[in-house]
């Protein structure tokens, strides 16, 4: 059976992802849910991300690392070529896909899911989320937090659902000239 694959990741308003190989902000309910949802999921990561884990592999959870170097070895997670083969390594109806941009930019049309943490600040960092087709996905559901004490930035998680193509192409049929042919997927 093909799993379930879902994407989660944090931003800040201007696209950034992350500074330096580690997150440019401290928000501690974000880590919580991303706990949440990935727990009992098979998690997918570039060699980059899984560098920048504090704790090797995260715990409660099948961890995949893809790479480019047959010779890398990830304590405690299997190694994969590829995304369509870390899909395959899958033990779980369930793969999320951790980071980073590159697998990220891969990993979007495979999605059925994104879990988006919104920060609401315009961060400096070098590494960004790529562009999403928003277009193709319904906001399923969006939760707002105030700065507080221990989060010194507003933000906002939000899960985003893949809409079902022909729902899209009827909703936007009125846009198209002269229309999509027969069998054609947005």
């Amino acid at each position: 059976m093909k799993p379930t694959v879902g994407l989660i990741w944090a931003q800040a308003e201007n696209g950034v992802i992350g500074a330096g190989g580690a997150l440019p902000w401290s928000l501690p309910d974000d880590l919580a849910r991303f706990k949440r949802v990935t727990l009992g999921s098979t998690v997918v990561m570039g060699r980059r991300t899984w560098d920048s884990l504090p704790r090797k592999p995260l715990p409660g959870r099948p961890n995949v690392v893809v790479t480019r170097s047959p010779a890398f070895h990830a304590a405690g997670a299997a190694t994969a070529a590829s995304l369509p083969d870390a899909l395959s390594r899958s033990v779980t109806d369930r793969v999320v896909c951790i980071g980073g941009t590159e697998l990220f930019g891969h990993a979007h049309p495979f999605a059925a899911v994104l879990e988006m943490t919104l920060v609401h600040a315009m961060l400096e960092g070098d590494a960004r989320m790529p562009a999403i087709e928003w277009g193709r996905w319904h906001l399923d559901s969006e939760e707002f937090h105030p700065a507080d004490d221990r989060h010194a930035h507003d933000f906002t998680f939000k899960r985003f659902v893949r809409r079902r193509w022909w729902r899209w192409w009827r909703r936007s049929k009125s846009l198209r000239s002269p229309g999509p042919s027969v069998g054609s997927a947005p």
